[in-house]
């Protein structure tokens, strides 16, 4: 059956994957408890928020200050800021080469969809008659025939050359003459995935990625002058042209454009080489099924975002040039999120239902609030420097201790969270709807430096799971659905441990380092006072577990689930 009309627009309320479906929220309404909020319990709870957390901020402030006995230790690390009065608190490297290229970064991002648009203009999708045919699907939605299938051709291919060239210019910008050994590994492991056997890709693509990993930390991005080095070693050359040469790779290496370091963002790049072969290799083993889409009666133009992600594109798709433009796909090219290519090429044919102007300029909004707090902090916070000045940690109360630890979190977090979606609104603005990865204020790390210290944080954390695990085993949730409340208690106390432990973690990872953070824990378990302090904190924690449980079952209560 066809339809000479419009497709219908879906409602915007049902395109969020966060809503719970149907039969799934029946199921999941029926394990909501009442609201709390009003109960004497989380009263009393309101109470503590209303005096810890402001207790929390001024003490980070009060020995952030001038009058603070290390504060001429630290003072040396921090710089002028722009709030009157103010110095900031810069010192962290990693975040420091984000915030120091914010202005280059917003100038990008505004002339990248820009260009785009006057490249539209120049080229534009091939349009089919405005009254093109739609196919009935079973599902009452409509699904465009043929002739429309070729309009999204076209738009695919426009996107595409532009993506391609567009990358190919980026990356030379960034890496300068380093560009070239991004696009050879670029290429072997293409060459991974189209010519080997298809039982052997997903294993070579994983050995071959993490082996580039180690070789890329260890060579340090392969500079040329050691790579000449290494050459003249081998062939026997005169030693005039020996020091000739080195001269010569001396010089290559240094025009090597703006980020010289090219290996640090490859780090994340790896994940989309692993994704593009992985995801050709289920390709290539499905050839003889039939066609997922019109077997599940789906619209190509308003797939879910797990679809996009778990339905094959068509073979001709994992072609090199789309391939090199996914990879070095500019908005999420330095940091991501991590688009799979089974996803970025739907979207490059579709534009995701998701998109619209209202939520995007909103989420600028959220990335504009996220980045001010950030500034605040380290403009009136000065944990980072105080860590990075290796204090004499006895100085400190135990609560002054534990604000250092805490803040420091906090900081590591926003670190983490703001080029995340900074890259992601960059994509948004560019019509791709990337996965949003950081929703809730946890830590997460992808694909770091190789440091000993984040060798230990993760065997820390894959440790610090399995007493939640055990937990689980010991205390099953079905067997406590008479008990809930005892339960809710239970779960409670489980949680300030998994607290401690991940925070300990995460603090030996990314801030005070091991040797960091044996001096914060004899600081506080050190004492009696330092134990009841541990003791109050411990209450606080649960408090703070407590509320976020309910507003977690607000958001169920809403039909909303996070599934984090």
């Amino acid at each position: 059956m066809t339809l000479l009309q419009t497709p219908p627009q879906p409602n915007p309320a049902e395109l969020s994957p966060n809503r719970i479906p149907g039969n799934e929220s029946r199921k999941k309404l029926e394990g909501i408890s009442p609201p709390k909020w009003r109960t004497p319990e989380f009263g009393f709870y309101g109470l503590v928020f209303l005096v810890i957390v402001p207790w929390m901020f001024y003490t980070a402030y009060d020995v952030s200050q001038s009058w603070s006995p290390s504060f001429p230790n630290f003072e040396p690390l921090l710089s002028p800021g722009w709030i009157p009065g103010r110095k900031v608190d810069n010192s962290d490297s990693q975040y420091a080469s984000f915030r120091d290229n914010i202005p280059y970064l917003f100038v990008t991002m505004c002339l990248h969809p820009a260009l785009r648009r006057t490249f539209a203009m120049l080229y534009p999708v091939s349009r089919m008659p405005s009254q093109g045919t739609y196919k009935l699907m079973a599902n009452d939605s409509v699904s465009p025939s043929v002739p429309e299938h070729l309009e999204t051709d076209s738009r695919l291919d426009q996107r595409i050359t532009f993506d391609f060239a567009f990358g190919l210019f980026f990356v030379v910008v960034l890496h300068g003459v380093s560009a070239p050994k991004v696009l050879i590994i670029l290429y072997l492991n293409y060459l991974l995935a189209t010519k080997l056997k298809r039982e052997y890709v997903n294993t070579a693509t994983w050995m071959f990625n993490i082996g580039i990993l180690f070789a890329n930390e260890l060579s340090q991005g392969y500079p040329y002058m050691k790579m000449v080095g290494i050459i003249n070693n081998i062939l026997p050359l005169a030693k005039s042209v020996d020091a000739g040469s080195i001269s010569w790779g001396s010089y290559l290496d240094s025009h090597g454009g703006l980020m010289p370091r090219w290996e640090i963002s490859f780090n994340v790049t790896v994940l989309r080489l692993i994704s593009f072969n992985l995801d050709s290799s289920w390709a290539r083993n499905n050839l003889g099924s039939s066609n997922a889409i019109e077997k599940k009666q789906l619209d190509p133009a308003n797939l879910s975002e797990r679809d996009r992600i778990d339905l094959p594109a068509r073979i001709e798709d994992y072609c090199f040039r789309n391939y090199i433009a996914y990879t070095l796909y500019t908005p999420l090219y330095l940091a991501g999120p991590i688009l799979t290519f089974n996803d970025y090429i739907c979207q490059q044919r579709f534009t995701a239902r998701s998109i619209s102007r209202e939520r995007t300029i909103l989420y600028g909004i959220r990335c504009l609030l996220a980045l001010l707090a950030m500034e605040l902090m380290i403009h009136y916070i000065y944990v980072v420097a105080i860590s990075k000045a290796q204090p004499a940690w006895e100085v400190y109360t135990p609560f002054q201790l534990s604000m250092l630890g805490y803040f420091n979190l906090h900081h590591i977090w926003l670190k983490l969270l703001l080029p995340w979606r900074f890259f992601r609104l960059w994509a948004l603005i560019d019509g791709i709807d990337p996965p949003e990865n950081v929703v809730r204020c946890i830590f997460v790390a992808i694909w770091h430096d190789i440091q000993l210290r984040l060798l230990v944080w993760g065997w820390l954390i894959s440790l610090f799971v399995l007493p939640e695990a055990v937990a689980g085993f010991l205390f099953p949730k079905h067997k406590w659905q008479s008990r809930k409340e005892a339960y809710r208690v239970i779960c409670g106390i489980g949680a300030v441990g998994n607290i401690l432990m991940m925070m300990s973690a995460n603090l030996v990872g990314f801030a005070v380092g091991l040797d960091g953070l044996k001096g914060l824990v004899q600081g506080i378990a050190g004492s009696y006072s330092g134990l009841v302090f541990l003791a109050a904190a411990c209450g606080a924690l649960f408090t703070g577990v407590q509320v976020m449980f309910e507003l977690r079952q607000e958001e169920l209560r809403k039909g909303i689930n996070m599934k984090c």
